[in-house]
């Protein structure tokens, strides 16, 4: 089996699996800003996955994912500066597929949050320690409100809480992974 695609591969899985799931976003309109360092194509090292990253109005982004195989995610991203710590909080973009009204209200749309390390020259990003975050919610349950959806804890708090979870423990934050922006996707106008 090609080595590369399986370290890729076994990335992808990290960076999916060690966000932190949250029902509630972890911004609040006055923490977030705008970077154009982010607005481009960016990847993965020896991955095939693409990040994706427009312009979508003056506090948000959108976000098109495609992973190893090719197939595409869209999310609404916000970058939200939380006491001078950056987060990326991204969300499913509604889509308009042809499914009904019921079915749709039966999906429960979460919130995925990373800690952004570096903007320039890579986006340097950083998943939880999933493991640490899950013996820690079932060791400290009052802390913040949980719930658990097949097998795995979600964050069901309200954004301040959520706000204050992430700065507690922002040092554990260690999947870090690097994008790389694209050849050809130069720096929007005016990025610093």
């Amino acid at each position: 089996m090609n080595k590369n695609l399986l370290a890729g591969g076994a990335l992808l899985l990290a960076v999916v699996a060690g966000c932190i799931p949250s029902l509630n976003p972890a911004y609040k309109d006055e923490n977030l800003v705008f970077k154009s360092q982010f607005v481009g194509v960016w990847s993965q090292p020896n991955s095939k996955a693409r990040w994706d990253f427009a312009k979508r109005d003056d506090k948000s982004y959108t976000l098109s994912f495609k992973d190893e195989e090719g197939r595409q995610g869209r999310f609404v991203a916000h970058l939200a500066n939380i006491e001078g710590t950056l987060f990326l909080d991204l969300f499913p973009e509604e889509t308009g597929d042809a499914a009904n009204g019921f079915y749709k209200f039966h999906m429960i749309p979460i919130h995925t949050i990373y800690l952004v390390r570096e903007t320039e020259p890579t986006l340097k990003l950083a998943t939880i320690d999933y493991r640490w975050l899950d013996k820690y919610l079932r060791e400290h349950g009052d802390e913040i409100k949980t719930a658990t959806f097949d097998g795995r804890k979600m964050i069901t708090a309200q954004t301040e809480d959520v706000q204050t979870f992430l700065l507690k423990h922002k040092e554990e934050f260690r999947g870090d992974f690097n994008l790389i922006r694209e050849t050809g996707g130069e720096k929007p106008e005016g990025a610093k």
